[in-house]
């Protein structure tokens, strides 16, 4: 399990081109994340209580009928920083399934949700 905090989105960016987060709120807005039903997943990993999307990178978690992508799984402030990479080089797919199934409203329910899938 990734443990990779990044203070904001320009630097996680840096840090993993190849799976980058929208800068811009329309962008971000496009994306197919997992947020608990809009009232965002609690942060009580880092104990701050915060309200937490997750964002499936690049592009979004993929349609049903979309191809699979490799990617990162993030944590983010409603796609702004603090950046919490969740997970790293997974299917897409299979993280947006994991995540889905066990339908958490916590981060640490997140972070077991993707556990399953070995990262």
């Amino acid at each position: 399990m990734s443990t990779a905090h990044f203070a904001t989105v320009e630097a996680y960016n840096a840090a993993h081109p190849d799976s980058p987060l929208p800068t811009e709120a329309p962008g971000r807005n496009g994306l197919r994340g997992y947020h608990a039903a809009m009232r965002g997943v609690t942060d009580d990993v880092a104990d701050t209580g915060a309200s937490l999307t997750v964002e499936f990178l690049p592009g979004g978690a993929p349609s049903p009928e979309g191809p699979d992508r490799i990617g990162t799984v993030v944590a983010t402030r409603w796609g702004e920083g603090p950046v919490l990479v969740l997970a790293e080089a997974v299917s897409l797919r299979a993280a947006w399934e994991a995540v889905k199934r066990h339908w958490p409203t916590r981060l640490s329910e997140v972070r077991a949700a993707l556990s399953d899938l070995g990262t």
